[in-house]
């Protein structure tokens, strides 16, 4: 893990679904984790899913997953996003499943996976404003404290087994069905 253990989500300066850079020097505003690079090839095959534990000080959180590949020459390529209200009572650590929906495709030795726990994903959606109020009339936004439990939390991802026979598929029956 890289920061962010704890974080603050501002909804006034949330994490952008349209970048991939990370801020440096800033104060946390995501939980920022690396994997080493990979030894050999990985081939990723059907749904992944991020498992966190996690705490907001809000009535109403979001809770934001990006993974992304990073190559060897250090190019971000984003795999998978998922996001998830949580209305835990504020403070409570909880449980929280955040779908990321099917992965199909194969990583090359010495690609780095990049996991992101945040409290937004703007513009690709609504800011929270962190009050309950819905975020599309909400007239006030403020600040949440986040506390991740990265011991607590888990990335679920779909390897498939290099032994399997692989299926192939005529294109002209996917096409007419």
């Amino acid at each position: 893990m890289l920061q962010g253990e704890e974080f603050v989500a501002d909804p006034q300066q949330p994490v952008r679904s349209d970048r991939l850079d990370v801020p440096a020097g800033a104060p946390p505003d995501r939980l920022l984790a690396v994997g080493r690079p990979l030894p050999h090839a990985l081939d990723l095959a059907g749904d992944a899913e991020a498992r966190i534990t996690a705490a907001a000080d809000a009535p109403s959180a979001d809770w934001a997953v990006r993974l992304v590949a990073v190559t060897p020459r250090g190019t971000a390529e984003p795999l998978a996003v998922g996001i998830t209200r949580s209305r835990a009572p504020a403070g409570k650590r909880t449980a929280i499943g955040v779908p990321l929906g099917p992965l199909y495709r194969r990583l090359p030795p010495g690609v780095r996976l990049r996991l992101e726990i945040a409290g937004h994903h703007f513009p690709a959606h609504a800011r929270n404003p962190h009050t309950g109020q819905d975020p599309l009339r909400a007239t006030a936004l403020r600040p949440s404290r986040r506390a991740v439990d990265p011991h607590g939390s888990r990335l679920l991802l779909p390897v498939a087994d290099p032994a399997a026979p692989i299926r192939t598929v005529d294109p002209v029956e996917e096409i007419t069905r």
